[in-house]
């Protein structure tokens, strides 16, 4: 639980000490750098969502199958929570990708 929580600490540390001049930049996959906070919180709150449903799932069950079984509430809770926390990063992913092109293309950026 110690080293949980020393992971936990440091990784939002590190998430909010970004400096916002610092826009990732993975070759195809630009982002404004406005977009860096929000895409780090979505990042972390995903991380945590897919850690509650690793330690809540059944252990016998690989987390492709998780949708086809029957799970206790907690661990659809935290299952319905990174879905939908990942589809929204997704979406502001591309959408910010679609808004650097555009920035790029005319001259904005």
């Amino acid at each position: 639980m110690k080293r949980m929580l020393f992971a936990c600490s440091i990784s939002s540390v590190l998430l909010l000490s970004a400096n916002r001049a610092f826009a990732f930049n993975f070759g195809f996959v630009r982002v404004p750098d406005w977009m860096d906070p929000y895409i780090g919180v979505l990042v972390a709150v995903t991380l945590f969502f897919w850690l509650g449903l690793a330690a809540t799932k059944p252990s016998g069950v690989p987390f492709k199958q998780v949708r086809y079984v029957e799970i206790s509430p907690i661990a659809n809770f935290f299952y319905l929570g990174m879905a939908f926390f990942f589809t929204i990063m997704m979406i502001m992913l591309f959408a910010g990708m679609g808004l650097r092109r555009y920035a790029e293309r005319t001259g904005a950026a």
